[in-house]
């Protein structure tokens, strides 16, 4: 059994959720789990809308509300649905709106917004896609049937982030979608939305709706029904050496482990947040990465690990400052790491690479992190540089730590590209270093030579 994801881009109207019903079609004979994301921009509209009844502004929450509307309707119109089917669909985008129009109203009169309510307006979008895809799969000849994700999906009450009851989606699974299967029937739900125990709508927050897929995934495979993998469908091919837009030459990676996506995920590839991901992974569930737009391409797979060592693929972030701490007077001094953490956990800022010396801490954060606050208070104790407007490269592989003349073949190929940081060894899957933002673009392409050209494996 396959349990296929498809995005927002995947399902961004009409046209697009036919080619996703064509797709999710083909296996008719062994029914998927079909689990799909809002239209691309529509969570955006409902975070709008949300937004406009907090702050009173009904022409304004008027306008997100038609414009949902509107793209669903056209969705609607597009697809050339039986007329009987067109105005199902359209019912039940009318009884949508209705609830998001009310919940609006409450927000508005009351001038507050609770994590309650915004979960119970985020989870529209979900909800009106798996209506209009389960229709695209009959009109297609498919059997199939929606089932609402609160009836799958059982979280606690952490409202915008809640956390998944994994017993529970199993036994929900086994109840509600195997029977469906056996009768032939593929069923189609909403990714990122839940159910709390009171039966609220509940949101899994970043990266929810691959986070739906691999727990549904997991939980049929609890449940006892063999998983072959899980798909998610999204608009690139997969997982490439390096990013296109950066490295025209860039590669589609066959296969890598979790620690390695997980790595490029960090340092800026986004193609799969590692975490939502996990409940599979941890239960060898192949997870494959694919375009809905390229079918033909067999994408990425990402397992717990892989065969091979050596670079797999490279990664850039820009928008990183880099902090360098010093105090001589810390000299075998104990404590002094925590003290200068702990400046940074007091603002809330999250650390990204770090070196170390005796009486050095180099450290990165995000530009946008409140870095005059931070120098303000590691100057009480510590002389503090500070370098903007720079980029993090990390070249990601298995065995990097161990894998002789590695490290001597990045910063041969870097050349006059300046390293103003390094760190290596804290990780067996990642070499990161830190260079100016404007060389960052450089720096992928020379390394991007150096390792994946023609005639090196």
């Amino acid at each position: 059994m396959l349990v296929m994801k498809f995005g927002g881009t995947s399902v961004g109207d009409g046209d697009r959720i036919l080619r996703v019903a064509g797709l999710v079609g083909r296996h008719a004979d062994d029914p998927p789990l079909a689990v799909v994301s809002a239209m691309g921009g529509v969570t955006d509209a409902l975070l709008a809308l949300s937004k406009a009844a907090q702050q009173g502004e009904s022409s304004a929450a008027d306008r997100a509300l038609e414009e949902i509307g509107a793209r669903h309707r056209g969705a609607v119109d597009a697809m050339c649905l039986a007329p009987s089917a067109a105005a199902a669909c359209r019912e039940e985008i009318g009884r949508e709106l209705n609830r998001l129009e009310k919940l609006a109203t409450g927000v508005s009169l009351l001038g507050e917004l609770s994590p309650r309510t915004s979960d119970a307006i985020a989870a529209a979008g979900e909800m009106l896609s798996a209506t209009l895809l389960t229709e695209a799969l009959r009109k297609l000849g498919t059997r199939a049937v929606k089932i609402d994700p609160r009836a799958l999906m059982a979280t606690d009450a952490s409202y915008g982030a809640a956390v998944p009851d994994e017993a529970g989606i199993s036994s929900h699974l086994f109840e509600r979608v195997l029977p469906e299967r056996a009768a032939g029937r593929t069923v189609v739900t909403g990714g990122f939305v839940g159910s709390a125990p009171d039966g609220s709508f509940t949101t899994l927050g970043r990266g929810g709706s691959d986070f739906s897929a691999a727990l549904f995934g997991a939980g049929l495979r609890d449940a006892g029904v063999p998983v072959e993998a899980i798909e998610i469908w999204t608009d690139v091919d997969g997982i490439l050496t390096a990013d296109p837009r950066i490295v025209p030459d860039a590669r589609l990676i066959p296969e890598v482990s979790a620690d390695e996506a997980a790595e490029l995920a960090f340092f800026g590839a986004k193609v799969l947040h590692p975490a939502t991901i996990r409940p599979a992974v941890t239960r060898g569930i192949p997870v494959v990465v694919r375009n809905t737009f390229h079918p033909g391409v067999s994408g990425t797979v990402v397992r717990a690990d892989v065969a091979g060592r050596g670079v797999r693929a490279l990664a850039a972030r820009k928008g990183v400052a880099a902090l360098f701490v010093g105090s001589p007077r810390m000299l075998m001094a104990h404590g002094y790491a925590a003290r200068v953490f702990g400046v940074f956990e007091a603002h809330g800022v999250p650390v990204d690479v770090i070196a170390t010396s005796e009486v050095s801490i180099s450290t990165t954060v995000d530009e946008k992190a409140p870095i005059d606050a931070i120098v303000r208070d590691l100057s009480k104790f510590a002389e503090v540089h500070v370098l903007r407007h720079l980029a993090v490269v990390s070249v990601v592989g298995k065995g990097l730590r161990t894998t002789p003349g590695v490290a001597a073949r990045i910063f041969s190929a870097l050349g006059d590209v300046n390293a103003v940081m390094i760190s290596q060894g804290a990780s067996d899957t990642n070499v990161t270093f830190v260079v100016s933002a404007d060389e960052a673009s450089d720096a992928l392409r020379r390394l991007h030579a150096e390792f994946f050209r023609e005639d090196v494996r």
